[in-house]
């Protein structure tokens, strides 16, 4: 009988142990064990750019344009860079040639892709069948974050346009005076023009670049048409830009 006290003993004093042992090892767990790493942020929710309309202009002979207008719906993210084409179908939807470039959006921007000079000649492009249509497809963007953007203070202003003057050779012609207005020279600017019938549907379509812009300076430009292009022009949807991201500064980057 002694001895089986004596086991009973031994064993609720070896329990009690136990659970001491246990209680210690699970407060100095909980009191030295490292701090949960928080889940990441999710991922920022990033929408395709939209393509609004895309269009074919006859230039001159032989000759066509392709314009198509964009919108980017992402207010906190620009694209420095992306890769485009357009597919340029005739009146029976077959594929007649493509046109390839690349190009850059602001945050929240709506915009213009213009590209010119796209000769029918050279490819040997059998010209009853010219193109009447074109779909413009875009590639993938490589995105940057961009808080708080208000624009860039590049302005367009003293614009006239209108038929060319007998003996200038122009059919028509756009002319403006470019200003860039931000405390930093511009390598490259570009502007854009989109000639409009008074319906206020694109007739026409070019663009060019102006190089070195530099701080404050307002440069007189002018662009031109050689060639007579189809409707009448009733006005003129000028715009401009610039790369941000081939001018950090202007983001503060």
């Amino acid at each position: 009988m002694d001895k089986k006290r004596r086991l009973l003993k031994k064993i609720f004093i070896a329990v009690i142990y136990l659970a001491i042992f246990t209680g210690l090892g699970a407060g100095i767990y909980f009191l030295f064990r490292p701090a949960p790493v928080p889940p990441p942020p999710p991922a920022p929710i990033i929408y395709p750019i939209e393509v609004i309309w895309s269009q074919v202009f006859v230039a001159g002979p032989d000759l066509y344009s392709v314009a198509a207008r964009i919108r980017n719906p992402n207010t906190n993210f620009g694209a420095s860079n992306f890769s485009y084409t357009f597919y340029l179908y005739d009146g029976n939807g077959a594929l007649l040639t493509t046109s390839a470039g690349g190009s850059f959006i602001w945050p929240g921007e709506s915009k213009y892709i213009i590209l010119g000079g796209i000769n029918f000649a050279p490819a040997q492009i059998n010209l009853t069948k010219t193109p009447v249509k074109t779909l413009l497809q875009l590639g993938e963007p490589t995105w940057h974050e961009v808080k708080n953007f208000s624009g860039v203070d590049l302005t367009l202003g003293n614009i006239n346009y209108g038929k060319g003057k007998a003996g200038s050779g122009k059919f028509f012609s756009v002319d403006f005076t470019a200003s860039n207005n931000t405390p930093y020279n511009l390598g490259k600017v570009y502007v854009l023009a989109i000639v409009l019938d008074k319906g206020e549907l694109p007739i026409a379509a070019a663009s060019t670049l102006l190089e070195n812009l530099k701080s404050k300076e307002r440069r007189p430009f002018s662009i031109p048409w050689f060639s007579p292009f189809p409707g009448a022009p009733n006005s003129v949807d000028l715009s401009i830009s610039t790369n941000l991201w081939e001018s950090p500064e202007l983001i503060g980057q």
